[in-house]
């Protein structure tokens, strides 16, 4: 399984560091916030695959936060799970009823709240809702997105296409294509932060297509810097004495040279 990434919300520190201890000895990439206003941006920066929210927050309540995540186009995707010691079954309708995944009352037993993220996470891989490689809506929710925000005049779609993906994969192989899926999604993710607005969607629709929906006066801006972008580091991904202008110059096993195109950023 490609490693998901989990948000834990979280302001008891001692919580939150041995569900970082045990579900990062699991495979899972853990951050933590101790608050709503941290999630807030953290969600934005991390994009991940699951989020677990305490009910019980400092500056706000898991409710509330998981109601924003829903509002907002970038967000509410995300598969979430409750941590609680609220136990009352209109605390859990509650939950569900705002999208929760699911409920977890403490004290928990850790090998059942692993057995639930992943559930939830390959859940959502499975229903096609997220990308297994960088948790970004894909298939049909971003398709709907993009329906959607068609039908908006202060909207706009953008769509980038990976080319030259599939030859990359071929020389570099299966965890060096998944590196560069995961930098484009991050750095996406990047410009939407600096640039766009809390409302702005990103998505991977299929293998070599990612979406931007942002609105209509921010496109131009947005867009040019994401092919500026990874023009700048697109480079970086291959070894320094292979790179000839845009080209990479590789040999085979047999030992013949081949020349190929680098891996390009485009807008569609």
């Amino acid at each position: 399984m490609t490693e998901a990434r989990l948000l834990i919300i979280e302001d008891n520190e001692e919580i939150a560091q041995m569900l970082v201890l045990f579900l990062g000895s699991r495979g899972y990439k853990v951050t933590v916030a101790p608050d709503g206003a941290s999630a807030m941006q953290s969600v934005r920066e991390v994009l991940p695959s699951l989020m677990l929210l305490d009910v019980g927050l400092p500056d706000t309540d898991g409710f509330a936060l998981l109601t924003r995540f829903r509002q907002s186009a970038r967000t509410r995707y995300i598969p979430a799970i409750f941590l609680t010691q609220r136990n009352k079954k209109m605390d859990r309708l509650t939950g569900l009823q705002l999208g929760a995944d699911d409920f977890v009352s403490k004290p928990f037993d850790l090998e059942e709240l692993y057995l639930r993220v992943q559930n939830a996470v390959l859940r959502a891989q499975r229903e096609n809702l997220n990308d297994p490689q960088t948790g970004l809506p894909t298939g049909n929710v971003a398709r709907e997105e993009m329906m959607m925000a068609r039908q908006q005049k202060d909207k706009a779609v953008l769509e980038f296409r990976l080319r030259n993906l599939r030859e990359f994969r071929d020389q570099y192989g299966l965890l060096a294509g998944t590196d560069l899926v995961r930098y484009t999604a991050l750095m996406l993710n990047r410009v939407l932060n600096t640039l766009g607005r809390p409302d702005d969607f990103l998505g991977r629709p299929d293998d070599e297509t990612f979406v931007v929906i942002c609105a209509a006066d921010r496109a131009d801006i947005i867009s040019k810097t994401i092919i500026e972008r990874f023009e700048s580091d697109a480079p970086q991904h291959y070894a320094l004495g292979e790179r000839v202008g845009e080209n990479i110059r590789v040999r085979t096993i047999s030992g013949q040279e081949l020349v190929l195109p680098m891996v390009r950023l485009e807008l569609k």
